[in-house]
């Protein structure tokens, strides 16, 4: 009996052996291929290539004024109130005139009744009625009349306030009633057919810019909106705090979509390169030894040291490195490493 208990144990210990040794072996399937990671590529091409300066700016309105009458008195009436569009010589506002229009009166009559005098005097002459003294100082007179008679009229015409140019009436500081003296501001008026806006150009760009050169300006409110402007001027005095120089943009704006105040933001061709091999950016990785690209060349990914030119936007200008017609890696390339192999998705 204790003999069977022992022959069955042994039996029982090489069954449970077997087993775990069955276990343990893997099945490994022959003549299977090595995994593949799916890329995108691109052929690459020359092209032309725009690097840009972007620079930031308030606009102002290309003419602007603060209107004022040169005269005093009580506002009278307002003749085109804020938001009105007027032409040049327009009529805005109007100063009570009841003293200026009787000085104006007077002396009128004064330069009538002194051009009288000379000419029914200038008629005696000949009968020898009036001396040569006394028909030169009535002409004096005449003169001085005439001259007070002009002030009269002038002073007179300034109680009507005119536009200087067309534009839009802005802000307006007085109400009818209240009294203006000269000089004092009544409206803000504003030409915003176009906008300037003057920007600071880093100094070494200097010889880059110009009189005449096309500018791009996008403002916020406005997104995806180009409006078109032009480099009027570049200061010929460097700021010696910022080292920068001036450049003002006039920006064309008929609908009066940009106002003073608004910040704008005016891109300026930096360079311009013409047969360039551009890459997306995307596609540039950095490595220790500086930026790479990955190539598909036989179904296995090729890195190529690149050496990068100009950035502008997700794209970039590759100086040495690339040939015309390389397949340039640009999706799926983030992880890659030499010789692995790939698969080329359409």
């Amino acid at each position: 009996m204790v003999g069977w208990s022992r022959a069955v144990r042994t039996a029982l210990v090489a069954a449970v052996l077997l087993t775990l040794a069955g276990c343990g072996k893997k099945e490994v399937k022959s003549g299977s291929a090595p995994p593949t990671t799916p890329v995108r590529v691109r052929a690459v091409e020359r092209r032309s290539f725009n690097d840009y300066f972007n620079l930031i700016g308030t606009a102002r309105a290309d003419r602007e004024a603060t209107l004022v009458f040169e005269v005093g008195g009580a506002v009278e009436r307002i003749l085109a109130d804020q938001g009105a569009s007027v032409r040049e010589g327009d009529r805005i506002a109007k100063l009570n005139d009841d003293l200026y229009a009787a000085a104006l009166r007077e002396a009128e009559a004064a330069r009538d009744l002194a051009a009288d005098l000379h000419d029914r005097s200038a008629a005696l002459r000949p009968e020898g009625a009036i001396s040569d003294y006394e028909l030169s100082s009535l002409e004096r007179q005449r003169e001085m009349a005439e001259a007070r008679y002009g002030t009269a009229k002038a002073q007179h015409d300034r109680t009507v306030l005119r536009a200087p140019f067309a534009g839009i009436v802005d802000t307006r500081f007085l109400d009818v009633g209240d009294f203006a003296g000269p000089a004092t501001p009544f409206a803000r008026f504003l030409d915003l057919r176009s906008v300037r806006i003057r920007v600071p150009l880093p100094e070494i760009y200097l010889a880059k810019i110009r009189p005449g050169d096309r500018a791009e300006v996008f403002a916020d409110p406005y997104p995806g909106r180009v409006f078109e402007g032009e480099v009027v001027f570049v200061s010929r005095e460097v700021d010696r705090g910022t080292r920068t120089v001036t450049v003002e943009v006039v920006v064309s704006n008929e609908d009066a979509a940009l106002r003073p105040g608004m910040t704008l933001r005016a891109r300026l061709v930096k360079d311009v390169y013409e047969g360039a091999i551009v890459v997306p950016q995307d596609a540039v990785v950095e490595t220790e030894e500086g930026s790479a690209v990955f190539l598909a060349s036989a179904g296995a990914a090729l890195r190529r040291m690149v050496k990068i030119g100009a950035v502008y936007g997700q794209m970039a200008v590759v100086e040495s490195g690339l040939a015309e017609g390389d397949s340039l890696i640009v999706v799926g390339n983030r992880e890659l490493v030499e010789g692995e192999r790939i698969e080329v998705l359409p």
